[in-house]
């Protein structure tokens, strides 16, 4: 009984066999937490005993091959380059390779049906539910989602008013498709002219700092979990990761744009990790990896020197950049991601993953740590 009702919680009203409203006893267990009214990334950031007491729960329910696909998030796309078909996407889904999936290139309204079938599927089977997740930057999305007009780019987004206009615009837009998770807002400044430029806020740090707290708040008070990125700063660096090698030379200049927002009162969910190298840095050199792949960044600097304890996720593993270092995706792993984006091949890192998890050791209490992150995340945001 107790495990029903854990997976009530994230699941739909059918894991009940009822697809109407939930009875008295499944609202109650879908609070996840006692204090419902905590915002989003209250709940996230400082859970109490029973939503961890729910977490622990449905850590020990899983499958260690079940437990290894949380830290895994596929790519539904009708374009190749950008992602997989959605047949692919969703087998890998289903057969517990990966738990997550972010929607990149088609119409909102096909990914609300795509959320919609796999939300069933997994609760036909009493399972835990993905995590869906989107590149719904103000520039891109209008692009992406090829059914969406009427968004701003974030360059022409000058104050904090339109911010949060158009931001819950996004809202309204992600909520419907039965996303939980932005990888927005770009904190990088606008001096790459090769893939940031009008992505960005603009090139003062001050400025960009504020509107981004403004989207982020925005989104998590609606809901959806922010993410920013690129860090360690790809704006300041020559060149577009997704086709080659980028480098910071020297000092992280745009480190104190996201160290201000991450240590805000309003911190995101999550930060995704640019794959950047940094070289002639006495600190965080990363020894010719990106960024992505670097413990020094990863743990080190976002998790232990910045204490940032949300959800610190790659950027895609197919952009080149990443894609030509050999054993990328456990490289990832092992650097401290919680959630490797577009894995190489997801099905080899989930053995691996689900090996490590056996070891008795740091590696495996840092896996169970991480997984455990991301339940938790879809247990407040699922409410």
């Amino acid at each position: 009984m107790l495990r029903k009702l854990l997976f009530c919680s994230l699941m739909l009203a059918a894991c009940k066999g009822n697809a109407g409203a939930p009875d008295a006893t499944d609202k109650e267990a879908s609070t996840g937490s006692p204090d419902a009214g905590k915002t989003l990334a209250g709940q996230f950031f400082h859970p109490d005993a029973r939503l961890n007491a729910i977490v622990d729960s449905i850590f020990r329910s899983l499958s260690p091959r079940e437990k290894a696909a949380q830290l895994i998030m596929t790519a539904s796309s009708t374009s190749e380059k950008l992602g997989y078909p959605y047949s692919a996407a969703k087998a890998m889904v289903l057969q517990d390779v990966a738990a997550n999936i972010v929607f990149l290139k088609g119409q909102s309204t096909e990914f609300r049906q795509e959320t919609r079938e796999l939300n069933q599927l997994k609760a036909a089977k009493g399972k835990l539910k993905p995590l869906f997740a989107c590149d719904c930057e103000p520039t891109l999305l209008p692009g992406k989602w090829t059914d969406i007009t009427g968004i701003k780019p974030a360059s022409e987004q000058k104050d904090a008013a339109t911010v949060t206009e158009n931001t819950e615009k996004i809202n309204e837009i992600v909520k419907k498709a039965g996303v939980q998770l932005n990888f927005a807002p770009v904190v990088d400044i606008a001096l790459n002219k090769s893939v940031i430029n009008k992505r960005s806020f603009g090139s003062d740090p001050e400025e960009i700092s504020t509107l981004s707290q403004q989207f982020v708040a925005t989104s998590q008070e609606a809901g959806i979990g922010a993410t920013l990125k690129h860090f360690p700063g790809h704006g300041a660096v020559k060149g577009d990761s997704h086709k080659q090698s980028v480098f910071i030379d020297g000092e992280l200049t745009e480190l104190p744009t996201f160290k201000s927002i991450i240590q805000s009162a309003t911190p995101p969910v999550a930060v995704m990790v640019g794959h950047i190298i940094v070289k002639n840095n006495k600190h965080y050199n990363t020894d010719g990896l990106p960024a992505t792949l670097s413990r020094v960044i990863v743990t080190d600097l976002l998790r232990n020197q910045l204490r940032f304890e949300g959800i610190i996720t790659t950027d895609a593993l197919n952009m080149e950049a990443a894609a030509k270092v050999p054993d990328a995706d456990w490289k990832a792993v092992q650097a401290g991601i919680d959630l490797v984006l577009m894995p190489k091949d997801a099905a080899a890192l989930n053995k691996k993953i689900v090996a490590a998890l056996s070891g008795n050791d740091a590696l495996s209490r840092q896996l169970e740590t991480s997984i455990k992150r991301i339940i938790r995340y879809k247990v407040v945001s699922a409410q």
